[in-house]
């Protein structure tokens, strides 16, 4: 199984809490979702998110299929009297298969992947104002971090006044050891890209990692809630072992069947003697 670590805090302004996120790794699923600021019941949101993508999924749908589903459910839960009208979430969500995995995403909570020789890399695109505006070259990268409209979202979960959803997916492989990070807004509009990095060069632990982007996040005054999920691959060490288990226990397996096979070849010999 997969090691994984989650942490989730209020931030330092915020009187409640809009991040939700769901771990089920019996279906090797991770879910990340952050009721869009400025409406209400965000956090019921971002709730009714996690908890469709979870159930769409455990019932074998894919992740595209299943994250608008969630879209669609919370566009009706007002008039089910759950939340409120205007309502809506962004979300990004993991799913491992084998040694391949998929990220899909609305929004701008973002997923980045680590390792020790490629360093730590955003592997989602946030559909934002601010990065239409970089991708046009109307600001540069300077400029975004301080932008007065860098947390206005084009794409979110219950945003009604879409023409369509847009999911985005990347599918790629785990090398051994490499780690996951889903990440709400607001541990990257608070924390800079190398203090983050600093988490993984100085730690090896999941649990330990997650607590320091918590703490930096909070010591810099992080006035947005912030939510981390990280998710790890198996090392080389780790795969040899499991390997051998599996051949070990394979071994064992067959023993039985070797010990019903000589007992009947027996039987066979006996009944052949007699018949003789």
């Amino acid at each position: 199984m997969l090691k994984y670590a989650a942490r989730s805090d209020v931030g330092c302004s915020r009187s409640n809490n809009e991040d939700n996120f769901a771990a089920a790794p019996e279906h090797d699923l991770w879910i990340l979702a952050d009721g869009v600021g400025g409406h209400d019941a965000g956090e019921i949101a971002s709730e009714i998110a996690c908890q469709v993508i979870r159930d769409e999924v455990a019932a074998g749908r894919d992740m595209k299929s299943a994250i608008e589903a969630a879209h669609q459910a919370i566009l009706a839960a007002p008039e089910k009297g759950r939340g409120r009208p205007g309502m809506a979430s962004t979300v990004v969500a993991l799913q491992v298969k084998g040694n391949g995995f998929e990220v899909a995403w609305v929004g701008d909570s973002r997923c980045y992947l680590w390792s020790e020789q490629r360093g730590l890399e955003q592997i989602s695109r946030d559909h934002s104002l601010v990065q239409r505006l970089l991708e046009e070259q109307h600001i540069n990268e300077d400029e975004a971090a301080s932008h007065p409209g860098r947390n206005i979202v084009l794409q979110a979960l219950g945003q009604d006044n879409l023409e369509k959803l847009q999911v985005d997916t990347i599918r790629d492989q785990f090398e051994p050891g490499q780690i996951l990070l889903m990440c709400s807004d607001g541990l990257n509009d608070y924390v800079k890209h190398e203090d983050i990095v600093a988490s993984f060069r100085e730690l090896d632990d999941l649990d330990a990692i997650a607590d320091s982007l918590i703490e930096k996040t909070l010591a810099n005054n992080g006035a947005d809630n912030v939510t981390v999920v990280l998710v790890q691959a198996p090392s080389a060490d780790e795969l040899k072992e499991a390997e051998a288990l599996s051949a070990a226990n394979a071994g064992k397996s067959s023993s039985p069947l070797l010990w019903l096979g000589g007992a009947l070849a027996l039987v066979a010999i006996y009944f052949l003697l007699q018949g003789s």
